[in-house]
């Protein structure tokens, strides 16, 4: 297991640093929904104005499970794991202020 951590891995110029929506599936749902990547991401979804998801959890058949926040910290099963979640699902910065 690896952990990557807000301020280190990865960083945010305007404030908030939080994964986007796009194929997220609340954490509740049984299905199997994925992403065209592979990935399938449980969270919930916070909207006020904006949309967006700080806690997540994400896993793939052959990278395994990437979990976290991306403005604390992010873990995950492996480098590469994390690197192809990465590559994929970019975390967006910007501020709270702008809500």
């Amino acid at each position: 297991m690896i952990t990557k951590e807000f301020g280190v891995d990865f960083f945010s110029d305007g404030g908030a640093l939080t994964l986007g929506t796009y194929g997220v599936v609340e954490p509740d749902d049984t299905s199997k929904a994925g992403n065209e990547d592979g990935w399938t991401i449980k969270a919930v979804v916070h909207e006020d104005y904006f949309e967006w998801v700080n806690w997540f959890e994400a896993c793939h058949d052959v990278y395994g499970k990437v979990w976290g926040d991306f403005e604390d910290e992010v873990f995950a099963d492996s480098e590469e794991g994390f690197n192809h979640f990465y590559e994929n699902h970019k975390p967006k910065a910007w501020n709270y202020d702008d809500i």
